[in-house]
């Protein structure tokens, strides 16, 4: 009977130690291109006492594709930290989070471009 106990009590904290269950508290969703195929969307979600995580999905009619994320903190958080504008088939995401210019086509052909400047 011990054993089994001990077997059990053991799994439950392996299991609770696993960050693979550890769930993110989902702030809000934002829509910031749409049209007839697809929507870009971005989607916050709170990872821990001031830290964010940012997921940029890409939503053409019930199919969903994750575009890209990173991580965020509370003082980005609060601040404008997306300047976007689009024209026609192109989006473009200004941030400072970004070293690099990053250039994403999505399947419904809208090209993402992620920028500092």
């Amino acid at each position: 009977m011990k054993k089994h106990f001990y077997f059990l009590f053991l799994s439950v904290l392996f299991l609770n130690s696993c960050s693979f269950l550890e769930q993110s508290d989902f702030i809000e969703t934002k829509i910031i291109s749409s049209d007839l195929n697809e929507k870009i969307i971005y989607k916050y979600y709170q990872t821990g006492i001031g830290n964010y995580k940012v997921d940029f999905y890409s939503v053409n009619k019930s199919d969903s594709t994750k575009l890209f994320e990173h991580y965020i903190n509370d003082a980005l958080f609060t601040s404008n930290t997306y300047n976007i504008s689009e024209n026609e088939d192109e989006l473009i995401i200004r941030t400072k989070l970004f070293s690099e210019v990053k250039k994403l086509v999505t399947r419904g052909g809208k090209s993402i471009i992620l920028t500092n400047r």
